[in-house]
C-alpha cells in the first residue's frame, strides 16, 4: 500500500507489514512484476525498482508490466518490459535490463498530447481482435452469395 512517500509492503495472507520502502517524494502508482519485483512511479519522476532515474520530464503517473503472451506450454515470459505514463504527457517502453548503466534511454517513447491519470495495459500479444458473427439469417445469406 502506497500512502505518501512510504509503501508499505504486506503479507497477502494475513495483511501483517513486512517491511516499509522509503521514497523522496510522494508515490502515484506501484505495480508487482515477476520474482518479486515492485516498481512505483510517482512525483520525483523516477520508477523505482531498478532506479530508473528521470523517467520523464514530470510526475509518473502509471506503470504497467508487460510480458510476452506466448501459446507455447512452457510458461516462459519476459518480465523485464515497463511502460510509463507522466504528466509530461509521455509514454515510454523500458527494458528494466538496461537501468543498471549510467543513463538509460527508453525503448521507444509516444507523446500523446494528452495529460495522464492513470495508465493500463496488457501482455504484447495477448489481444487478439475476433470479428463480429454475424446472426444466420436469409439477408446475410444472400449479401455473402454477392461478395463471392
Amino acid at each position: 500500500m502506497a500512502v505518501d512517500e512510504k509503501v508499505g509492503v504486506h503479507e497477502a495472507e494475513d495483511a501483517r507489514l513486512i517491511l516499509n520502502l522509503d521514497n523522496k517524494k510522494k508515490v502515484l502508482c506501484a505495480v508487482p512484476g515477476k520474482n518479486g519485483i515492485l516498481f512505483t512511479g510517482g512525483e520525483d519522476r523516477n520508477i523505482n525498482a531498478y532506479s530508473i532515474e528521470d523517467a520523464h520530464s514530470a510526475r509518473i503517473k502509471g506503470i504497467v508490466v508487460l510480458s510476452k503472451n506466448s501459446d507455447d506450454s512452457s510458461g516462459d515470459e519476459d518480465p523485464y518490459i515497463i511502460a510509463s505514463a507522466s504528466s509530461d504527457r509521455v509514454i515510454r517502453v523500458w527494458d528494466v535490463r538496461m537501468a543498471n548503466k549510467e543513463k538509460t534511454n527508453p525503448l521507444t517513447e509516444a507523446n500523446t498530447k494528452s495529460r495522464f491519470t492513470c495508465l493500463a495495459g496488457s501482455s504484447l500479444g495477448s489481444l487478439k481482435r475476433r470479428r463480429p458473427e454475424m446472426p444466420n439469417t436469409e439477408e446475410n445469406a444472400e449479401a455473402a452469395a454477392v461478395e463471392s
